[in-house]
């Protein structure tokens, strides 16, 4: 039987020792629709996250680390780490080795008070947000500074320690401004655009914003800290939506810090204090989670920065722990849903839909 050439409302099923079926063509079409999305999510496959490597140690020496803020990779596989509490950017490869460095503590150009945030543009300039000196710098990818922007306040172009940056695809700088509760957007030199954002609880409002990062339709994710929520913005501070409550279950997150992206538009959240990753969909819908309190190599002690390669690789600032994680998401083929039961489960909806009229 064609079904693309039916124009009846009705088809006539083949007569047999039970009769002739009369069967509207509304429930064949629910019964398409109801058996691939079974198939769907029942032979969909999981994912699992799996541990790859970790490096680093408490210190200060190359490779070590006092509480990592945040980690970001360019497109090239390198892998750039805030060491706040060191006061520096250290570069290494995708597997941990130890390329360069740069900073120390001070107010000069080049010198930091407590590195929370670093982003790569495109070019592969490196962008640090340099917490308590109040301001954005600017560097090669190499540590050479370029310029820096900012100073102590509440007005255009001043921040309240700037606490994360990121960069979209047109080059414009995204800034975190916490202590003013606002979002920054700014040119690749400095030069501000707009802001959006104030004290408060409501939509587009916020309580001392962290972590953000923009995916490639412009869409800005800000993790909305006190609020234990993710919000949603246009590239000009439109708000859109947002998810998240205070809790620990599935889907709740108790201060959220780093957000990412990967490729297919996933979500990857640093969920502060429950010592886990949480990964969404970028509409706020739970895919999946990992992590507990502890120092094994899939715990956590106060995870805070999370960034993810062009290969799917997942890389963790473990703050508490003071080094960096590495996971890669693989799917789990399905091994406890037997042909019996797939078969079975169809099978009763046919007999449901298709009973004699």
């Amino acid at each position: 039987m064609n079904f693309l050439k039916m124009t009846s409302k009705r088809c006539k099923a083949i007569k047999g020792n039970l009769g002739t079926w009369s069967i509207p063509i509304s429930i064949v079409g629910t019964f398409i629709l109801v058996l691939l999305v079974f198939l769907a999510t029942t032979l969909a496959y999981p994912a699992e996250f799996k541990f790859i490597n970790k490096w680093g140690t408490l210190g200060d020496g190359d490779g070590q680390f006092d509480h990592p803020y945040d980690v970001i990779v360019d497109r090239n596989g390198i892998v750039y780490v805030a060491d706040t509490y060191n006061h520096r950017i250290q570069k290494f490869t995708s597997d941990g080795v130890f390329l360069d460095g740069w900073g120390d503590y001070g107010t000069c150009d080049g010198q930091f008070n407590y590195t929370m945030g670093v982003a790569v543009d495109e070019s592969g300039d490196i962008y640090v947000a340099d917490a308590c000196n109040h301001r954005v710098q600017k560097f090669t990818n190499t540590g050479t500074f370029l310029r820096t922007w900012g100073t102590h306040g509440n007005g255009i172009n001043q921040f309240e320690y700037p606490y994360d940056i990121a960069v979209d695809g047109f080059g414009n700088i995204y800034v975190t401004d916490s202590g003013n509760h606002r979002v920054q957007k700014f040119t690749n030199v400095g030069e501000f655009i707009t802001e959006w954002g104030s004290y408060g609880s409501g939509d587009g409002q916020f309580q001392y914003p962290h972590g953000i990062v923009v995916d490639n339709s412009g869409n800005v994710y800000v993790a909305d800290y006190y609020n234990n929520r993710i919000q949603v913005f246009t590239s000009d501070g439109d708000y859109l939506t947002q998810w998240g409550t205070y809790g620990a279950d599935a889907g709740q997150l108790h201060n959220p810090k780093g957000v990412a992206i990967d490729n297919t538009g996933n979500i990857y959240v640093a969920d502060y204090h429950n010592n886990r990753i949480q990964k969404f969909t970028n509409t706020g819908t739970f895919l999946g989670t990992w992590g507990t309190n502890g120092t094994d190599n899939s715990q956590f002690s106060t995870p805070k920065g999370v960034a993810i390669d062009s290969s799917g690789n997942i890389y963790i600032a473990d703050t508490g722990n003071s080094c960096i994680k590495k996971f890669h998401v693989e799917p789990v083929p399905y091994t406890y849903i037997s042909a019996s039961v797939t078969v079975a489960i169809p099978a009763a909806m046919i007999a449901v839909i298709f009973k004699k009229r």
